[in-house]
């Protein structure tokens, strides 16, 4: 299974619990699977694990919409997003987003963000629903999770000891809780597939 996990919400601030989580989890998956992290700034890499990695536009750049054709022709299996992403739509691979929204002052500080910000809640719920299955943060999400899911769409809740510790090994639990989310997300894609492809 070719794993990326999206690190574009990845910020300095040690107060900002989808950053640190992001960095945390993304480091305890990296440890226990190959991945490959999206980032939109080289500054991200000071902060992120030693691991593959593949620059990206900025989560705000209208874009973005473009990039499951992208990564659909990569052979990406399974893409993790911290948050709902426009890659949510027409896309070829497993999606399993967090519920929240980021958290940094500069995430979507482009002229994109900026126009579509008043929006933006109506647009995190809609993409959110697109995903296979949503991953709420205890601290970080949970709520939003709940209120805004489909009718059958799984719902992972981690419960971290700290939400706010970038430490990879304090996210081994959760990270293994993840990996098996993402097995199963991408043995029902694939059963889905072949039974379409006998129809």
């Amino acid at each position: 299974m070719r794993l990326v996990v999206d690190c574009r919400v990845v910020t300095p601030r040690a107060d900002d619990p989808v950053s640190t989580a992001t960095r945390g989890l993304v480091g305890a998956l990296g440890s226990a699977h190959p991945l490959t992290m999206l980032i939109s700034d080289h500054q991200q890499l000071q902060t992120l694990p030693d691991l593959p990695w593949q620059l990206l536009r900025a989560l705000d750049d209208p874009r973005d919409i473009l990039t499951p054709v992208g990564l659909g022709e990569a052979g990406v299996d399974l893409l993790f997003s911290p948050v709902p992403v426009w890659s949510t739509l027409g896309r070829r691979y497993g999606l399993v987003v967090g519920s929240s929204a980021p958290q940094g002052r500069d995430a979507y500080a482009g002229l994109g963000g900026r126009m579509l910000r008043p929006l933006r809640p109506i647009f995190h719920r809609l993409l959110q629903r697109g995903a296979d299955a949503v991953v709420a943060v205890a601290g970080a999400g949970q709520r939003e999770a709940v209120t805004a899911t489909r009718p059958g769409q799984q719902i992972l809740r981690l419960d971290p000891d700290d939400v706010l510790s970038p430490n990879a090994a304090q996210w081994s639990e959760q990270a293994d809780q993840l990996m098996a989310l993402f097995y199963e997300v991408h043995r029902e894609r694939r059963s889905r597939a072949r039974a379409d492809d006998q129809r």
